[in-house]
C-alpha cells in the first residue's frame, strides 16, 4: 500500500472528536493575540493554520474543518499538530505576559 494510502486507511480510523479537537486549538490559536505567525517553526501548523476570525464565524468553522479534512491527516500527523499548538499557545501566552 502506498504511504498516501496508509494516511487514507489511517484517517478512516481516526476519531472525529481528534479533528474537533484539533480545529478548536487550531482556531485559539490563529485568533490569539500574541501570536507572531513568522516564527512558527512547524511548517505543517503553519500551512493548516487559519486566518484570523474576521466575519462569519460559522463559515470561519467550516472552513477549517473541510480544510483539516481535506489534508487527510492521520493520528501520528493530528498528535503531532495538537502538541505543536500547545506549544506555540505557550509562547503567545509569554509574549503578552512580557
Amino acid at each position: 500500500m502506498s504511504r498516501t494510502g496508509q494516511r487514507s486507511a489511517a484517517r478512516n480510523y481516526l476519531p472525529e472528536s481528534k479533528l474537533e479537537d484539533l480545529a478548536i486549538r487550531l482556531r485559539r490559536l490563529a485568533n490569539h493575540r500574541g501570536l507572531v505567525r513568522k516564527e512558527i517553526t512547524s511548517p505543517m501548523l503553519l500551512r493548516l493554520l487559519p486566518g484570523p476570525l474576521r466575519g462569519d464565524t460559522d463559515a470561519y468553522e467550516a472552513d477549517l474543518r473541510r480544510t483539516l479534512q481535506e489534508a487527510n491527516l492521520d493520528a501520528e500527523r493530528v498528535a503531532y499538530l495538537l502538541e505543536h499548538a500547545e506549544q506555540e499557545m505557550h509562547i503567545a501566552h509569554a509574549r503578552l505576559a512580557g
